[in-house]
């Protein structure tokens, strides 16, 4: 395994970056975190063995696809980082999405999403900008890795992300989702994660890779989980049918990461518990 490296991640205060930073420090690699305007600042003039670009303009997923000029600003954010990660890094890792899946398997029931399905319309804008950097990243000369997460949740997470509000309102007595709670997502999380990224940082040949643990779960089945978690019961599930749902159906095949040894551990029950 390399000696300790020279880490650059941008993004560094959102809720991937933050961890990411934390854990590598843990593990004696030197870490630099930027959370500048990369537009504004440019990034730093020295080299780098590993680049985890997290950075992005967020803003849920109404902020994204109803925002044109955030979904172009982030295109070019992508193409500012990998042209100077060209001369700057040894590697790149880049965490591409599971909404890079082509629509079709987001809302077919009983698919999990394979790293070789990837490519043609997506549900949403978002999924395509993902799309868009991998292509970026496979024209250019930087050795790269794409990560391709599915929901990764865990301590920190803000309240933009459906896990901290579900928690937020099994709190007040609230047992509730968003849409119709029949949507599937496969939630892995930030401490499995992690194990994946140490994994593709010391890694040399280019991998495309799911991250995921090929469980999945309605969001009813979470509220579920959580209320009872959280109260010591389980009441019927409440569904805001007035607010957007997003795709039907989001889980990973995980083939290729448990013949690297990556299988997660930590259940979603488990990983729950860290979070209330």
């Amino acid at each position: 395994m390399d000696s300790k490296l020279k880490i650059l991640v941008t993004g560094s205060k959102g809720f991937l970056g933050g961890h990411t930073i934390r854990y590598m420090q843990d593990q004696g690699h030197t870490v630099t975190g930027i959370d500048q305007d990369i537009f504004k600042d440019g990034l730093p003039n020295e080299k780098f063995d590993v680049l985890f670009h997290f950075a992005a303009f967020v803003g849920g997923r109404k902020g994204i696809d109803n925002n044109l000029y955030q979904v172009a600003r982030n295109i070019e954010l992508d193409r500012i980082t990998f042209e100077w990660a060209e001369t700057h890094v040894k590697k790149l890792i880049y965490p591409s999405s599971c909404a890079a899946y082509p629509k079709s398997l987001q809302t077919q029931h009983g698919t999990p999403m394979r790293e070789d399905m990837a490519g043609g319309e997506t549900f949403d804008i978002y999924g395509m900008t993902k799309l868009m950097a991998e292509a970026m990243l496979r024209f250019s000369d930087i050795t790269c890795h794409i990560m391709r997460p599915f929901t990764i949740y865990g301590p920190g997470q803000s309240m933009d992300y459906p896990l901290p509000a579900i928690i937020q309102r099994a709190k007040q007595g609230e047992c509730s989702v968003w849409g119709s709670g029949t949507q599937v997502r496969d939630w892995v999380h930030i401490t499995d994660a992690l194990k994946v990224f140490e994994y593709l940082m010391h890694r040399k040949d280019p991998i495309v890779l799911n991250i995921g643990t090929g469980i999945p779960y309605t969001f009813k089945q979470v509220a579920e989980i959580i209320y009872k978690e959280v109260n010591g019961t389980v009441v019927p599930v409440q569904t805001q049918t007035t607010q957007p749902e997003g795709a039907g159906y989001r889980y990973a095949d995980i083939t290729l990461l448990k013949s690297l040894g990556l299988e997660p551990e930590i259940s979603l029950a488990e990983g729950i518990r860290t979070m209330i």
